[in-house]
């Protein structure tokens, strides 16, 4: 989440309330081989308009006026890394401005988000950013903020684009943008020749489960010969590290198994070793949204297969963005903050692919100056 991604957001959040189900869909596999490329073609034409980097962002309507200065606003954010780079493109734009950025932590129980919104409302900020979390979570959060004059900025959430006493809600990062992702997945894998697609969700959060519903819609549609499972850890299963024993318990159980595609990066942190040690590491190849800097690596050194790029400095920028318009007296829910600039990464592509020094995907090399030149143009 996000974190989905993060962005994908609070994926440690609410542990206690999640559970684990697995349900399977399909039937009989494609005549397809994996990794061979021997898919077909309504997939694979689907696939090449993913490949090159992304050459624009679609924020392009300025402020009406100049954004005021002198800003302090407070930003709930949990470990995930995807989540601090996040919030890393969030402080560099929040700088362009002549703002302060606080970073409130988020622990990993499930009454923690709803704490971490109360300490940064303790601070008084000029506005407090949460995200990945529905607004169901912070109703009392959500009163007092109103109850204060606070201004709050909601995203990443699957919800609306709406305002509701001092509460916005952008469509950043909405069902629109993860079922593209999972589009993307579904396509690529499609198009190598997939025979069974196992699918790893986090339901809990929207717009994960937006993700999953995007891949399996889309082999329905270009694949339909091709066998999807999908299962459903808990966030626990997550921060302990147990998602890829269920991936090879599951591949244990199906061994036609041929694609494993993973709702957030992260979730692959140990499944090298785990699909090595059973012995599958040859078996399967390995996909999903928003990758990490461990997939970026994989995909270099080609024992990974195929990640959509999650721009998430960029995605921290839109938030920034939407407050420059709530300070100015403008409704940020009429900008369209749904879709990143994104693509699909490859081992074929990765050497080509927009990569900032750590190796996390930028999408856009010069967005910060973009974003500067857009805030400005009115002032």
């Amino acid at each position: 989440m996000h974190s989905r991604k993060a962005t994908i957001a609070t994926f440690l959040a609410l542990v206690a309330l999640t559970s684990a189900t697995a349900c399977s869909q399909g039937s009989t596999g494609s005549s397809g081989n994996n990794g061979s490329g021997d898919g077909n073609a309504a997939a694979e034409k689907e696939v090449q308009q993913f490949l090159s980097p992304p050459d624009s962002i679609p924020i392009t309507q300025a402020p009406a006026s100049c954004p005021p200065s002198g800003k302090t606003i407070i930003v709930t954010e949990n470990p995930q890394a995807v989540t601090r780079k996040t919030n890393d493109g969030l402080e560099a734009g929040a700088q362009l401005l002549g703002w302060k950025v606080i970073r409130q932590p988020v622990g990993t129980g499930p009454e923690d988000p709803a704490k971490a919104f109360d300490a940064a409302l303790d601070q008084h900020p000029d506005a407090v950013l949460v995200s990945g979390n529905p607004s169901s979570v912070f109703r009392a959060q959500l009163d007092r903020a109103n109850q204060l004059g606070i201004p709050v900025l909601l995203s990443d959430n699957g919800e609306p684009a709406a305002t509701t006493g001092t509460a916005t809600t952008i469509s950043l990062d909405n069902f629109d943008q993860t079922g593209l992702w999972g589009k993307m997945n579904a396509d690529y894998a499609a198009a190598q020749g997939a025979k069974h697609v196992l699918v790893v969700d986090l339901s809990l959060y929207p717009i994960l489960h937006a993700w999953t519903q995007g891949v399996t819609d889309e082999l329905k549609k270009t694949a339909p010969e091709t066998k999807s499972t999908v299962i459903d850890p808990q966030v626990t299963d997550l921060v302990g590290g147990n998602i890829p024993n269920l991936i090879v318990s599951e591949i244990q159980r199906s061994p036609d198994i041929d694609w494993v595609l993973l709702s957030l990066g992260d979730m692959t942190t140990g499944l090298d070793a785990a699909l090595r040690a059973a012995g599958l590491s040859d078996q399967v190849s390995i996909g999903g949204e928003s990758a990490s800097t461990a997939n970026v690596k994989a995909l270099k050194e080609g024992t990974e297969d195929a990640w959509t790029g999650f721009a998430a400095e960029i995605h921290g920028m839109y938030r920034i963005d939407a407050l420059t318009r709530l300070f100015t007296g403008e409704d940020p829910t009429k900008i369209d903050y749904a879709h990143l600039p994104t693509q699909l990464l490859t081992p074929d592509n990765i050497d080509k692919a927009p990569l900032d020094s750590e190796g996390y995907y930028v999408g856009v090399p010069d967005y910060k100056s973009y974003f500067q030149q857009l805030w400005k143009k009115n002032c």
